[in-house]
């Protein structure tokens, strides 16, 4: 059965940390390039840019700091 606990970061291994943020990493990479292209065609089409947080920008950052 599957539970909702939360692991905090003390509970991970050295290895954990780094697989979650190699993960993360590349996952604000990609996010990234993203919104960057987002932000380009919202320029070109006259539109507002785009908010960060529906990339979930700072969300990644965020989680990044935490481990």
């Amino acid at each position: 059965m599957l539970t909702n606990r939360f692991i905090g970061p003390a509970a991970l291994t050295a290895g954990d940390r780094e697989i979650i943020s190699q993960g993360l990493t590349a996952l604000l990479r990609e996010r990234s390039i993203a919104y960057e292209i987002a932000v380009q065609i919202a320029i070109s089409r006259g539109l507002d840019r785009p908010d960060v947080r529906d990339f979930g920008l700072p969300d990644i950052l965020r989680l990044s700091r935490t481990i």
